[in-house]
Parts: C-alpha cells; sequence; structure tokens
C-alpha cells in the first residue's frame, strides 16, 4: 500500500471515528442523564481529530503530525476510560492519562526524533496500554453482559495487535510511519477492531436502556426500594433456586408505626423523609441478594433465604435496633421513628409470594396489636412454635 493508500485509510478511518461521535452526541442530547455517550463521544472526536492530523503528514508540522495527534488519540482514551467509569457509577481515576504521560515522556527522550521505530514502538504501547486499563476498567465494576464480553474480547484483540505492531517496528526498523511495511495490516486490523467496538458498545448502550427502563417499572420512585413488581421478579429468582441451601424463604413486612402522626405533626415531606429513611437503613441492613420492597404506604417487604425462622426475626431484629439508634433529622429535630414487624417463612419449594404476604400480614396485624415496635411470626409457619413478642421501648415517635 502506497503513500496515497495509507492517506485515504487515515482519512476514512477518521470519518468513520467521527460518525461515531457525532452519533454517541445525538444519544447525549436525546438523554443528557446518560453522561457517558457525552465522554465516549469526546473521546471518538479526539481520536479522530488525531487520525487526520497524522494523514496530514506533509502538509502540516511534523510535531502535529506525530506527536500531537498520538497524544490527541490517548486523550480519547482517557476520555473514554471516564465514560465506562461514568456508566457504571465509580469514579474515575488518575492512572486513566497514564498513556498518555508516557508518550509525553518518551517525546522528551533523545531516542525520539531519532529514531522512527521507537516513535512506532512507543505509540503502539501507550496504545496497547490503554485497552489493557480499558479491560481493567470493565471488570472493575463487577458487572456482566453480552455486550462486555464482547468489549472486553474486542480489547484484548487490540491488545495483541499493538503488541505485534510493536514487535515488528522493533525487527524491522522503519524510517516512520509511512515507510513501515505493515502500517496496512494494522490499519485494516484496527479498523476491523473499531467496527466491532461501535457495534458492542451499541449493544451496550441497548443493554443500559434496558436496565434503566426495568429500574423505572420495578423500583419506587420515592425510597428507590423495589414496587411488588421487582418483589415478584426477584421472590421468582428465589424459588427457582429451591433444591439449594438455605431452604427457606422468609417474609419481613414492616409497618412505620404512627405514620400518620408524623405527617399531621411535621408535614406531608417529613413523612416523605421518613419513608426514605427507612428504606435505607432496612436496605443497608440486608444481605447481598436479598430483596426489599415497598408494598404500598408505610408498609414495606424483605424477602430472603434463610435457613430457619430464627434467622429471620434475627434479621427484623436488627433493622428495628438500627432504626431505633438513627433517629430522622428534619429542619435540625429528631425524629425517632419505629415499626412493626410480621415475620413467615415456607420452604423453596412450595413458597409463594402471596402467601407469604398473607402470613407476615396476620403477623404484623398481631404485633400492631401488641403493642407496636414488636416482632410477631405467624403461627403456621414451619418451626415457628409460639409467637414471639419483643417488649417495645416506646410506642409513639417523638417530635
Amino acid at each position: 500500500m502506497d503513500v496515497l493508500d495509507l492517506v485515504t485509510a487515515l482519512v476514512l478511518w477518521s470519518s468513520a471515528t467521527a460518525t461515531v461521535a457525532i452519533v454517541l452526541l445525538v444519544v447525549w442530547w436525546r438523554n443528557r442523564a446518560f453522561m457517558a455517550s457525552l465522554w465516549w463521544s469526546g473521546a471518538f472526536a479526539l481520536m479522530s481529530i488525531g487520525r487526520l492530523l497524522l494523514a496530514l503528514r506533509g502538509h502540516v508540522a511534523d510535531m502535529w503530525a506525530m506527536e500531537v495527534a498520538v497524544a490527541l488519540s490517548l486523550a480519547g482514551f482517557a476520555l473514554s476510560l471516564t465514560g465506562f467509569s461514568v456508566l457504571d457509577k465509580l469514579k474515575p481515576r488518575p492512572w486513566f492519562l497514564l498513556p498518555l504521560a508516557l508518550w509525553a515522556l518518551g517525546c522528551l527522550t533523545p531516542f525520539f526524533a531519532a529514531s522512527g521505530s521507537f516513535r512506532i514502538m512507543l505509540a503502539n504501547g501507550t496504545a496497547g496500554l490503554a485497552y489493557v486499563l480499558h479491560v481493567a476498567v470493565l471488570r472493575r465494576a463487577g458487572r456482566r453482559s453480552p455486550a462486555r464480553r464482547w468489549l472486553s474480547q474486542i480489547f484484548w484483540f487490540a491488545v495483541g495487535l499493538n503488541v505485534a505492531s510493536l514487535i515488528l517496528a522493533a525487527l524491522f526498523p522503519p524510517a516512520d510511519f509511512f515507510s513501515y511495511r505493515f502500517a496496512a495490516a494494522a490499519l485494516v486490523a484496527g479498523l476491523a477492531a473499531l467496527v466491532a467496538t461501535a457495534i458492542a458498545g451499541a449493544r451496550l448502550l441497548v443493554e443500559e436502556t434496558e436496565q434503566g427502563l426495568r429500574q423505572l417499572v420495578e423500583t419506587d420512585p420515592l425510597t428507590g426500594a423495589l414496587n411488588r413488581r421487582g418483589l415478584a421478579q426477584r421472590f421468582d429468582g428465589m424459588a427457582a433456586n429451591g433444591r439449594r441451601d438455605p431452604p427457606l424463604i422468609a417474609m419481613l413486612v414492616f409497618d412505620l408505626d404512627h405514620f400518620k402522626s408524623v405527617n399531621d405533626r411535621h408535614g406531608h415531606q417529613a413523612g416523605d423523609l421518613a419513608l426514605a429513611h427507612f428504606a435505607r437503613i432496612a436496605a443497608a441492613s440486608l444481605r447481598e441478594g436479598d430483596a426489599f420492597a415497598r408494598l404500598g404506604g408505610e408498609e414495606f417487604a424483605a424477602c430472603l433465604p434463610v435457613s430457619g425462622l430464627a434467622e429471620a426475626v434475627a434479621v427484623a431484629e436488627r433493622i428495628q435496633g438500627a432504626l431505633r439508634s438513627t433517629p430522622l433529622n428534619v429542619a435540625g429535630r429528631p425524629i425517632k421513628i419505629t415499626a412493626s414487624v410480621g415475620v413467615s417463612t415456607r420452604p423453596r419449594l412450595v413458597a409463594t409470594l402471596d402467601e407469604l404476604i398473607a402470613a407476615s400480614d396476620r403477623a404484623l396485624y398481631a404485633a400492631k396489636a401488641g403493642g407496636r415496635d414488636c416482632i410477631m411470626t405467624d403461627d403456621d409457619a414451619p418451626g415457628a412454635g409460639k409467637r414471639r413478642l419483643r417488649p417495645r421501648t416506646y410506642s409513639a415517635p417523638q417530635g
């Protein structure tokens, strides 16, 4: 492939990258909350400019055609890494700039100006490192999906491509990029990786959109807890593992005591804060994999696998204790909130959501009738024995 063909390939690559940048910008413009798309748009825009500057070698100063061109591409990688962190609600890290810093440091060495092979090796080495960092960021979130697996595989392919180019530049030293005999193969493979990345990235956007829609459908907007639909989905997943330990599913139904008095004395805004306050405390007291939902009004439910009724009661006690020790602060005034709890358990193989909620509701009614701020268990729950009543510390919230 001669110089004109390389220039044409670089211009085509720049155009394709610019197109992806525009598409991502439109995606962000239509959904401003999706900030990752804006970061990625900036990343592809910088990469597009970098490829264009490389294609303009001979028409612009060599510093712009090489040093600045590669620096812009590596800055684009840093923006891309930031986009993935924003997507997963993680904090961007300073080491995202490591490839760019290494390139800047390399540009200051005597070898850089004297050796075309050193420049190509350094460019490929820093780009390969940037792709390794992308794999690390994808794994950092601990999330798994088909699109994320595809992206990881594409990034590893790009790492291998850059390592191979680095080795070939060392074995067959070129005067510059345009006399590099493997430049054509590197461009074609790189363009294939770009296309694959765009396709996998589009799938990732679809996955994130679907997840966001599920969250809207299955989540209570005030408290962030699941709603009944979301609870049903999570329950089905627990019941499907019926042959695994622990053997029981527990349902804990909570009702905030004297909630109407909180609204009457402190206003409905304080009531909303009380609901969100309880939801945060309860969710923090549960294990990963347990389900927590708002059933409606001031009533909540926790669904979790347990080995026995005592374990379920212990979880309820832990939530009650955390609630008592953490008053809600509204306009500088502490408001003590308590909750009555009804607990029931059923074997996973025969458990149904409606039955568990009904059983826990019966126990909850007994807890409220027994003085509130206590825990009662359903008589018919396997192994429950006698109902259990915890003495209450106080029965009404204090302003």
